[in-house]
């Protein structure tokens, strides 16, 4: 069940990507989908991976970085996990709590039911 609500929320990230007058709508119905499985299960690392995905994309950094560092608390392995707390943070914090995020996620595999939030490096 929740593999299928993390896969119509990435469903619902993408399309926001294709079409960004669906942008605001389509991340705040992701969010409440996986808020609502972490309610179900509040230590599913992989809701919480996606959560600081969208909740990053939505320019809510902090909130991100608190999903994220609990999924790894959690024990992620996921790169994207890893990959979303230095995006988090490089927004928020400081560069070299990013960097320790980042290369945390060096040599990990990323799930394929999670992804990465948006981030360009050449604005930092």
């Amino acid at each position: 069940m929740s593999e299928d609500v993390i896969s119509l929320s990435r469903s619902l990230v993408d399309d926001a990507w294709n079409h960004p007058d669906k942008w605001e709508a389509n991340l705040a119905s992701a969010q409440a989908m996986l808020s609502k499985v972490l309610v179900e299960s509040p230590d599913n690392v992989l809701a919480l991976t996606c959560l600081g995905a969208v909740l990053s994309d939505q320019g809510k950094h902090e909130e991100a970085a608190s999903a994220l560092k609990r999924a790894i608390e959690l024990g992620s392995t996921d790169r994207n996990t890893f990959f979303n707390l230095g995006v988090a943070t490089m927004n928020f914090g400081s560069r070299a709590k990013a960097m320790s995020a980042f290369r945390g996620a060096e040599g990990l595999q990323a799930s394929p039911l999670s992804w990465t939030a948006y981030f360009d490096a050449q604005a930092h």
